[in-house]
């Protein structure tokens, strides 16, 4: 027996969204559940926010409304206590993860394109020496 799922303001909004495309569309709930694939009465749960949609099933759901996926979505607040997100973070980490990548990407590409397996082992060895305490074996490499 699975555990109890616990609804939250997702997935009520996704609920009421839900509700409202399938009324808009004129599709009745037998119809809709016919072609995701449940019954009826598990269409009118979600709409009741009784139970969680699945993201497969939302997405076929978006599909059979003529919505795109994130019509779901839209109106939905990112504060309060269910959500820890901080956009602030998010932008910072976006940022560093920017920075990193115009740095490693090009020696990436000049590391791919050396041929001599032999030269890359040592160059290996050598940012590890160069890394210090920092390099953790954890991860098995081609060259190692």
């Amino acid at each position: 027996m699975r555990g109890l799922q616990k609804i939250g303001p997702v997935d009520r909004h996704i609920a009421t969204k839900l509700k409202k495309f399938r009324v808009e569309q004129g599709v009745g709930l037998e119809e809709l559940g016919e072609l995701v694939g449940v019954s009826f009465q598990q269409i009118q749960k979600y709409e009741k926010a009784q139970n969680k949609v699945t993201a497969s099933n939302l997405f076929q759901i978006a599909h059979a409304l003529n919505q795109p996926i994130n019509a779901f979505f839209d109106g939905l607040k990112i504060s309060g206590k269910y959500y820890t997100i901080k956009i602030n973070s998010e932008k910072k980490r976006k940022k560093e993860s920017d920075e990193m990548n115009k740095d490693l990407l090009p020696l990436i590409r000049s590391f791919n394109l050396i041929e001599n397996v032999q030269l890359k082992r040592q160059i290996v060895s050598l940012v590890r020496e160069i890394s210090g305490p920092h390099y953790r074996k954890k991860s098995k490499h081609i060259y190692s």
